[in-house]
Order: C-alpha cells, then structure tokens, then sequence
C-alpha cells in the first residue's frame, strides 16, 4: 500500500468581555466564566443557554421571516466544494458538494470517472431555530490505487505522495462559535476568528498529510452582535460553507485528510452535514442522523497506514459525556469495547497513534474550578477496560481536540505521549495558570511528568526524523514557531525535549512530584 498524501505542487485573539489584551485575566473572573468555552462551565449554564436559545430563535423569526426556511442562495463560491480524505483501511475518497444536476466528472491519472451520487438534496431541520437544509447533492469517488493525479473541472486536487509522510498539519475546534446571547465570536474579524490565515500559512507548509481533530461547525444560533453580523445560522450548507468550506480551502488544495468526529457533529448538532460531507464511510440513510432517525451513532475505529511500520486509528468519541457518569451506563461499556478495538487495531505496527476528538489524555482549565481531569465518560470507559489506562494499550502518541489549546504532555511508565491541538480558531480557552497542583494527575492511572501548553490560535506541524522520532512544531497563525520538539517513541518511557524560540511565551508548568 502506498504512503499516505502530499499535494501538487497572531494577531492575538481579543475577547471583547476580555479587554484588549485578548486574553481572560483572572482578576475578571466572571467575564472569564461567562466566555469560557469548555465543557463543564457550558453544563451549569444549560438552563441560561436554553432560554437564550429560544428568545434568539424567537427573534430571528420575526426579523428574518423565511430566513429560517431557507438556507438562503447560494454564493458563487458555493457552487462546488472537494475533499480528498483517508477513510478505512487507507482508502482514498473524493467527496464533491456541488449545486449541479448531476455529479461531475472527475479526472483521474488523464481518465474522466462520473462520480457517483453519495446523497441528494434535503431539508431537514433539528429544530425551528436551526435549520439544516442542503440545497445540492453530494458525490464521491472511491480509489481502489493511489493516483497521481486528480482533478475536478480543470482544478487540480490533492494526491497521495509518492514516498513515506513526511510532513503532518494538524489542526482543530476550527468553527467561529456563536451561541445563543453570551457566546458569540466576531467572525468577521480575522484577528479573533483567524482560520483562514491559519488555512493559508498551513497550506505553505506544504503538508503530505492534514489532520483534523474535530468540530468544524460552530454557527448555531443567529448573530447577535456587530462582529458577527450577516452570519449564517443553523447546521445546513451555508453554515458549513461559511465554518469549513470556504475559510479552509487552501489547506483543503494542500493534501488528503483524516478527519475526526466531534461533539459538535453529533445528531443532536452538526451529524447530518457530518455524514454527508465528511464521513470517510458509504453513506447511509440508518446512520445519518436525518429524520426520524436522529439517533446517536458510535462508528467502530478504523485504522489508516502511514507506511509498513506506522498507522494511525481513529476513534469516534462525539458522544463521550464531559460529565461523571455511573460505570455501568451503557456508554460507558460502548467505549471500553471501542478501546479494546484499538487495541487490536494496533497489533502488528510498531507506531500507533490514536486520534480522537475528546481528550482521553489531557488536561483542561477552569477559573475558580482549577485544572480539570481528562474526559469523564472515556476514563470510565478505559477503567472498565483497562484499569492501567492508555499505558495498557500499544500507543505511543494521542491527538486530540475539544479543549481550546495547545497541549503537549509526557508521563510515567507506559503511558503515549499526548498533544491536543484544538487551538484552530474557535473561542479559546481562558489563560492556564503557571503551575500544576502537586497530586494532579490528568487521568487516574497516569502520572504527569512535563507539560506545556498555550492559548493562542495556531497549528502543530510534525515532521518525520530518522529513526522512530518526529519533530513536533507549535506556530501561530502566521506559521511562526512557537515550541519545537523533538518526540522519541521509540521505546517506553516517551519523551521529548523541547526549545521556546522566545522563553516564557508558552506556558511550562513546574510539575509537583
């Protein structure tokens, strides 16, 4: 099987609660609470989002009108829209949105293929307030080779390279979030939604390989401030065109990606653009989050070969709870079989990374609240499975998303390195502090022995070393390098050792024994 892709060839975040610095200072606490982003302050104000969704809704209805029934038209840009992504087993396929009457042609190695219908047009909003309508069709292409060379209406697409990966973007949480009356990002200013030059200095590097961790769809009630005004609403097209399509497309020209599920493409959110667009599997009505059948859906974890010796293995993780839950609920039981498919998924590949949306191995922040733990629903999961935790599995790297940072972590034993780059360009997180509480550890089984993280907006590049190695690069959305490390996996304890460019930009926290 040939390798994996490579195509043909800060301006600071600034919050408005947060002051012009941009960044949440803890003497402004409940500012900090109220823009917060994650996951457990969101939880206890359930009820406030609720209300304010709803008085949103009702006044987008009487100002709008048939705004709600109609995703409006669509832009020139809209027109047509590709990804090449890497789905099961290292298979290659062409996704095409397009607003034609028929699927395109789709030129591959000189030879035009009609690409085949993956889903037609629907309108099937989740609510009254959030539409979902998709005026065009879908239409996709399966590779059974590696071509070298696609196009699509005399554009050319991204290819699989010719040798071994060599160079990996990765990025997430991507979306410009605007929520109800308290959350709502100014997606009109490319200095506190900077995707599209993150898309574009990214695109520069020239990546064989992109990776995203999840959430891509964050527009999902109506703008209700000037920084956001003329958003699109809701989880149909436009949302999508506006969330992913459009700001991404140099980076979507750049290489074939992997893409990960995330909380926000679960049913009860984004799941039917998320089926439609980029799911890497055949398209199926049971399984598409549409209609009546808006129920969850856990997809099994699937592994993508790098080369003979390296593989990554996707997991879906949209639906792991942030919140306690009891061991025996039947979540918990559906994600320690999902671990114990990794776990098989990894046997005959000396280097396995796991690549999932939430942070099975990580850490978050809250204001008052402190350092949080990783995802509750897979640590139950993982200790009904394994009670020695990632440790007891064959990985030596994670990557995730959902917090709104920079993250990179060792530990003890046998534990994998593990990064989140979930910094993309979604509200960040509010500013970690500079010391690590003694006795904290991220998940229960796994001992914290050095840490760095960073909340600005940027991209992680890993690039291959000699040898079981990767050089791991933190830049910000101009693509300047903030940390640089080199990762050593090839035996345990993995480790890595790491350089600041500028010393004390970056978070470095003293770990207490």
């Amino acid at each position: 099987m040939s390798a994996l892709a490579r195509a043909n060839p800060e301006s600071r975040f600034e919050a408005h609660p947060c002051g012009p610095s941009g960044r949440l200072r803890p003497r402004r606490v409940v500012p900090a609470l109220l823009s917060v982003t994650t996951r457990r302050i969101l939880a206890e104000l359930l009820h406030l989002t609720c209300w304010a969704g709803w008085l949103v809704g009702a006044w987008s209805v009487s100002a709008t009108g048939l705004a709600l029934a109609s995703d409006g038209p669509p832009s020139v840009a809209a027109q047509e829209a590709a990804v090449v992504m890497w789905g099961p087993g290292g298979q290659l396929r062409v996704h095409v949105f397009t607003q034609g009457l028929q699927c395109p042609l789709l030129q591959v190695d000189g030879r035009k293929q009609l690409m085949a219908l993956r889903v037609g047009p629907q309108n099937e909003p989740v609510s009254a307030q959030r539409p979902a309508l998709f005026p065009g069709r879908v239409c996709e292409t399966v590779l059974s080779h590696s071509p070298r060379r696609l196009g699509l209406n005399g554009q050319s697409l991204p290819v699989p390279a010719r040798s071994v990966v060599r160079k990996i973007v990765l990025l997430g949480d991507t979306g410009c979030r605007i929520k109800g009356l308290i959350l709502n990002q100014a997606c009109n200013d490319p200095s506190q939604w900077p995707l599209a030059q993150v898309a574009h200095s990214a695109a520069g590097e020239h990546p064989d390989l992109v990776i995203h961790v999840g959430d891509y769809l964050y527009r999902e009630t109506a703008c209700v401030s000037g920084g956001c005004a003329g958003s699109p609403q809701g989880y149909g097209w436009e949302s999508w065109r506006a969330d992913f399509f459009e700001p991404l497309q140099p980076l979507l020209a750049a290489a074939p990606w992997v893409l990960v599920r995330g909380n926000h493409e679960s049913c009860a959110r984004a799941g039917q653009g998320w089926f439609r667009f980029l799911d890497p599997h055949p398209y199926q009505v049971r399984q598409s989050c549409s209609g009546a059948l808006q129920e969850e859906v856990m997809t099994a974890p699937y592994a993508i070969p790098l080369d003979s010796r390296e593989q990554l293995i996707v997991m879906d993780s949209a639906v792991a709870s942030d919140k306690k839950v009891r061991q025996d609920a039947p979540l918990v039981s559906q994600f320690a079989q999902q671990f114990q498919r990794v776990a098989q998924l990894a046997q005959g590949y000396k280097q396995n990374w796991l690549v999932l949306h939430h942070d099975a191995l990580g850490y978050g922040y809250l204001p008052l609240l402190g350092y949080q733990n990783s995802n509750a629903m897979l640590q139950s999961a993982l200790a009904q499975a394994y009670p020695e935790g990632l440790g007891a599995l064959p990985i030596q790297l994670v990557l995730q998303g959902h917090i709104h940072t920079f993250e990179l972590n060792r530990f003890a034993g046998t534990h994998p390195l593990a990064l989140i780059t979930g910094f993309g360009g979604a509200l960040l997180e509010p500013e970690f502090p500079d010391w690590i509480p003694q006795g904290f550890t991220p998940s229960p089984a796994a001992r914290l022995l050095e840490t760095y993280n960073d909340q600005h907006f940027g991209y992680t590049v890993l690039e291959r070393l000699p040898g079981d190695q990767w050089r791991l690069t933190e830049k910000d959305v101009q693509g300047i390098p903030r940390l640089t490390c080199v990762l050593q996996m090839g035996q345990a304890p993995y480790g890595f050792d790491c350089t600041e460019p500028k010393p004390g930009v970056l978070h470095h926290p003293r770990v207490q024994p």
